[in-house]
């Protein structure tokens, strides 16, 4: 026997619209789906069809979005989370709104970090590593490497790293108390 609270079809639905009205932007199903499986009591099935539902009754609607779909709660969607605002148990909300904190800083994380590679005409190439706020970069750093193997591993572990490599780089730029080659002669 399933364990957890949400287990009728209807409280399904009821819980997607809910995780839906905690997003500040639109978002893949696979992210809702992380946000909305925190309770033992359903799985993936049943979410695919009272999503599926919720679609098709108009209260999620799709918007296409760089080549893929990306979902958002209408104002039908929004009325009903109003109408039923207790109906979840509060355990339940409160697991909703941790899981919703964690999808949306993982997103904006990821919107941040850019990277980019492209040949040089010798042969060579120019990797670029760059972390972004909302409105301006706040480092960028180009490297010349000698293969696209090369600029994937640089560029993968800055997608992991960033945070380390921008606060590194910025302490090291900083430092004032190392003697530079110059100095020491």
């Amino acid at each position: 026997m399933r364990q957890g609270y949400i287990r009728e079809p209807e409280d399904v639905k009821y819980l997607i619209l809910y995780s839906l009205s905690l997003l500040p932007f639109t978002i893949t199903e696979e992210d809702l789906l992380e946000i909305v499986l925190i309770d033992d009591g359903f799985g993936y099935f049943e979410f695919a069809d009272a999503f599926h539902e919720l679609l098709k009754s108009e209260h999620v609607s799709a918007v296409e979005t760089g080549g893929h779909k990306e979902y958002l709660l209408t104002l039908k969607g929004k009325e009903v989370v109003e109408l039923m605002e207790d109906q979840l148990p509060a355990s339940v909300c409160d697991k909703a709104q941790a899981a919703a904190i964690r999808v949306v800083r993982r997103i904006r994380r990821a919107d941040s970090i850019r990277t980019e590679h492209r040949m040089n005409s010798d042969g060579t190439y120019t990797t670029t590593l760059t972390v972004r706020d909302k409105n301006a970069e706040l480092v960028s750093v180009s490297m010349l490497v000698y293969s696209e193997q090369q600029c994937r591993i640089l560029e993968e572990n800055f997608r992991n790293n960033a945070e380390y490599v921008f606060k590194s780089l910025l302490n090291m730029l900083l430092d004032t108390d190392k003697k530079t080659d110059t100095e020491e002669r």
